[in-house]
C-alpha cells in the first residue's frame, strides 16, 4: 500500500538506510530526498523511504534528469541502478588513463528528424547575491558576478541543455563522452575586458576550456541585460564533448561544425535535408571546385590540438578545411551508404574501445583515401556539387595513411 503526497519537498530530510543504494531526487523547488524507486505508473511513481514506507509521488513534481531516470529505469525493466546520475557519480578509469563517467550507449538509436528541447527544465537558485549567484540545471552549474534576470538564466539554461539533449539522440554514443563526474561549469562575464582575459577558445560571444564554458552578457549603460541572440552554445558543447572523447580532429571540428549548422524550430534541432541544405549554402568556388579541399590523408593525419578559431566566420582564414570537416561529416551522417551512418557508427565504436587502427581501417574499408574521395564527390555531384581535392602534402601521406588502416 502506497502513502500518496502532493509534492517533493515533504519528503525531505528523509533518507534511507545506509544498506539501500539510493537515488538522490529533486522536485521542481529544489527539495531533495534519497529513494529507491519502485514502482511507475501514469502519472505517479512510488519511492521506498527509510521507514520502509513506499510514497506516491506525483512524476511531474519531478526534474529532468529524474524524468530522463523513470523512462530509463521503464525500459530497462526495474533494473537500472538507482545512482545519481549525471551529477556525483564516481568517476570511472579508462584503459588509457582518462576518466570519464559510462551513460547508457546509444548505438542502435534511428537518426532523429527533431531532437526537441528539453520539455522540463529546473533551474534551481542555489545562491543570489550583487556578488555571486550560482544557479544550478540538470547538467549544468551557472556562476554569474551579479543576479542574472529570469529570462536570462532560463535562456541560458535551455540553450546548453538543449545542445546536450541533442548530441544524446544523435547515435553516435556522444553521451559516452570522457567528461568530469562533475557537472558542467558556465561562467558569465557582464564586461567585454573580463571575457577578453578568460583564458580558452573563443567562439562568437562563447570561449570553452578544458574546465568551463564562459559567456559574455552585456549590459547596457543602465544596467540592463541586452540581448541573448548572440549566444549559441552548440559548436562550443559539441566540441568539448567530441574533443573529451579523444576523436580525430577532422571530426571534432566537423561535427561541432554540422552542429552549429542545423537549423533550429522552436529550439528543436532539425537533423532533416541536411545534405540538400549544405549544397545550396557551399560558397561558390568550392562547390563548383575551383577551390580544392584538403586531400583526406593529410585530415587523417591532422595532430590532436584542438582549435575553435574562425569557426563562428566561416569564410574567413583556413575556409577550404573548415568546409571539407563539414562536408565529411555530412557525408558519413547522411550520404554514405543507406543514410544511417552504419560505418560512422562502427568507425566511432571502435575509437570507443581505444583502438585508433581499427577506426581508421572501417573508416577506409579496405581502400585508398584517393578512392575513397572519389566515392564521396560521387555522392555530392548528385546534389549538384562539384568537389576537388588537394593531392596529399607529401608523396608518402596517402600511402602510409593506407598501410596503418
Amino acid at each position: 500500500m502506497t502513502v500518496p503526497v502532493k509534492i517533493l519537498s515533504v519528503l525531505a530530510g528523509l533518507t534511507l538506510a545506509g544498506s539501500i543504494q539510493a537515488r538522490i531526487w529533486t522536485n521542481d523547488r529544489g527539495a531533495t530526498v534519497a529513494a529507491v524507486l519502485v514502482a511507475v505508473r501514469d502519472a505517479e511513481v512510488d519511492l521506498k523511504l527509510q521507514d520502509g514506507r513506499v510514497v506516491a509521488v506525483p512524476k511531474n513534481v519531478f526534474s529532468g534528469a529524474d524524468q530522463e531516470y523513470i523512462l530509463e529505469w521503464v525500459k530497462s525493466g526495474g533494473t537500472l541502478p538507482d545512482t545519481d546520475v549525471g551529477a556525483e557519480n564516481p568517476a570511472a578509469q579508462g584503459s588509457s588513463g582518462s576518466r570519464y563517467v559510462p551513460l547508457e550507449p546509444n548505438w542502435d538509436a534511428p537518426w532523429p528528424d527533431r531532437a526537441a528541447a528539453p520539455g522540463f527544465l529546473l533551474v534551481k537558485t542555489v545562491q543570489e547575491t550583487d556578488e555571486l549567484s550560482v544557479y544550478e540545471t540538470d547538467h549544468f552549474m551557472i556562476e554569474s558576478p551579479g543576479k542574472l534576470a529570469e529570462p536570462e538564466r532560463m535562456a541560458l539554461a535551455r540553450r546548453f541543455e538543449t545542445v546536450l539533449s541533442a548530441l544524446a539522440a544523435v547515435p553516435m554514443n556522444l553521451t559516452v563522452a570522457r567528461r568530469p563526474s562533475r557537472k558542467y561549469l558556465v561562467r558569465v562575464c557582464f564586461k567585454e575586458e573580463d571575457f577578453d582575459k578568460v583564458p580558452g577558445l573563443r567562439n562568437g560571444s562563447l570561449k570553452f576550456s578544458p574546465t568551463s564554458f564562459t559567456v559574455l552578457l552585456l549590459r547596457d549603460k543602465k544596467g540592463k541585460p541586452l540581448k541573448l541572440d548572440a549566444v549559441d552554445p552548440r559548436f562550443a558543447v559539441t566540441h568539448w564533448v567530441a574533443q573529451s572523447m579523444d576523436l580525430e580532429h577532422w571530426l571534432v571540428d566537423g561535427f561541432s561544425a554540422y552542429m552549429a549548422f542545423l537549423p533550429m524550430e522552436k529550439e528543436a534541432m532539425v537533423f532533416r535535408k541536411l545534405p540538400g541544405r549544405l549544397a545550396s549554402m557551399l560558397p561558390r568556388a568550392v562547390r563548383t571546385g575551383r577551390e580544392p579541399l584538403p586531400a583526406l590523408a593529410d585530415m587523417l593525419a591532422r595532430d590532436s590540438v584542438h582549435s575553435a578559431s574562425g569557426h563562428d566566420r566561416p569564410l574567413k582564414g583556413n575556409a577550404a578545411r573548415y568546409w571539407a570537416d563539414l562536408l565529411w561529416t555530412v557525408y558519413w551522417s547522411h550520404l554514405e551508404g543507406d543514410g544511417k551512418a552504419e560505418r560512422l557508427r562502427r568507425y566511432l565504436k571502435a575509437w570507443d574501445a581505444e583502438d585508433g587502427n581499427k577506426a581508421h581501417a572501417i573508416l577506409l574499408d579496405g581502400k585508398s583515401p584517393e578512392e575513397v574521395q572519389k566515392e564521396m564527390a560521387a555522392a555530392w555531384k548528385k546534389l549538384g556539387v562539384k568537389l576537388q581535392f588537394a593531392p596529399p602534402s607529401s608523396p608518402a601521406a596517402s600511402g602510409e595513411t593506407a598501410a596503418e588502416k
